[in-house]
């Protein structure tokens, strides 16, 4: 039988009251925690792509992704740079000329092997090569690992000596210019993104290659200027 004691109406009031309260607390954090994750999503897709690219002072950069830096004895170091090997990923072989050899502006100057693929980077400059970088020929993926040191490719020595340089991109103009491209590219991939980006926004080394190969081919020659220029 219903009482109208008035304690255990108190109580009643109570109890409603708490479990109101606790309804209420595991709605804001189902609500809170379902915005938070929708915004962490929407900066991890926004999140400006250019800054996992290293582009360090005191070099000079082609926009085909290879890079020159001039030495004390006259002659000029080239290499890759970060994008090209973020882009491509862990590399399963290099393939340099030999001194004596002549590489041209524009031309194929170096291939870099990857799942048994190979691609052609751009020479930056014009030249004679004087020495090669044996020891990424025996541990390529030391280019991956410090593409403007230890990953270092060819010495040259260039006709124009340091003059070559004139019609390169400074470090200053190579970071714009790289943030263009990696927008450019977060675009060109946004049908992709669900599996080539991870966790925080980071894209995933090798990240063309997380496409099927055609696609791998098509975005590795655009980006690297080689589409319409080497076999």
């Amino acid at each position: 039988m219903f009482t109208h004691d008035p304690y255990t109406m108190k109580a009643v009031e109570y109890l409603v009251g708490i479990g109101f309260l606790a309804l209420f607390v595991l709605f804001w954090r189902y609500v809170n925690g379902e915005v938070v994750s929708q915004a962490v999503a929407a900066r991890t897709w926004a999140m400006p792509s250019a800054e996992w690219l290293r582009v360090p002072d005191g070099f000079a950069f082609h926009r085909g992704h290879g890079w020159a830096r001039p030495e004390l004895t006259g002659v000029l170091t080239l290499g890759v740079d970060d994008f090209a090997q973020q882009l491509i990923g862990p590399l399963a072989a290099v393939h340099l000329p030999q001194p004596g050899d002549l590489v041209h502006v524009g031309d194929a100057g170096w291939a870099l092997e990857a799942d048994g693929r190979l691609v052609n980077v751009l020479a930056p400059v014009s030249g004679t090569v004087v020495a090669v970088n044996r020891e990424v020929e025996g541990h390529p993926t030391l280019v991956n690992e410090d593409p403007y040191g230890r990953g270092w490719l060819l010495k040259i020595q260039a006709p124009r000596g340091l003059s070559a340089l004139n019609d390169l991109m400074s470090a200053a103009a190579a970071r714009r210019w790289m943030e263009q491209v990696a927008h450019s590219l977060t675009a060109s991939l946004s049908p992709e993104l669900g599996y080539v980006y991870q966790d925080g926004g980071t894209p995933v080394h090798g990240l063309a290659r997380a496409m099927d190969s055609v696609h791998w081919d098509d975005v590795v020659r655009r980006f690297l200027l080689t589409e319409r220029r080497t076999s």
